[in-house]
C-alpha cells in the first residue's frame, strides 16, 4: 500500500447523564440515533461516511477543544427552528459569498454549530 484512501470521519463529544444527551442531540439533529451499540454510546451517520458519536455518562468533562458545526441548507431557518426547541444559538454571522454560522453549546460546553455554505445553490 502506497497511500491510505480515507473514506469517513467519526467525531466523539463526552457528554454527561445519557437521558439529557439524547434528548438534546437527537433534538439539535433532529433524529433519533442510528446506533445504540452500547448503553452510553450512539452515532448519528450525518452523511456517508461522516459520524458524529456520542458517548455519555461521563464524569469530569472537560469541553472539546474544536468545534462541530453541521450543514444546513438555511441557516436563517435552522437557527428559527433550534430557538423554537429552547436552543440558544448566538447570532449568524455571514462572510459573504462564502458561509453563514451560528453557534451555540451543549449543556457540557462542547462547542457546537450550524452552517450554510453560500457558495453552493440550496438543494443543488
Amino acid at each position: 500500500m502506497t497511500e491510505m484512501s480515507v473514506r469517513g470521519l467519526t467525531v466523539a463529544i463526552h457528554t454527561g447523564d445519557r437521558n439529557e444527551a439524547l434528548t438534546f442531540y437527537s433534538a439539535l439533529i433532529g433524529r433519533e440515533p442510528d446506533l445504540g451499540p452500547d448503553q452510553d454510546f450512539y452515532e448519528w451517520e450525518i452523511s456517508p461516511g461522516a459520524w458524529l458519536q456520542l458517548a455519555t455518562g461521563r464524569q469530569n468533562i472537560t469541553p472539546a477543544g474544536y468545534r462541530v458545526r453541521l450543514q444546513v441548507d438555511d441557516i436563517d431557518a435552522a437557527v428559527a427552528l433550534l430557538q423554537s426547541k429552547g436552543f440558544e444559538p448566538a447570532p449568524v454571522q455571514r462572510l459573504p459569498g462564502l458561509v453563514a454560522f451560528a453557534n451555540l453549546a451543549d449543556p457540557w460546553g462542547n462547542p457546537l454549530g450550524v452552517y450554510q455554505d453560500l457558495g453552493v445553490v440550496a438543494g443543488a
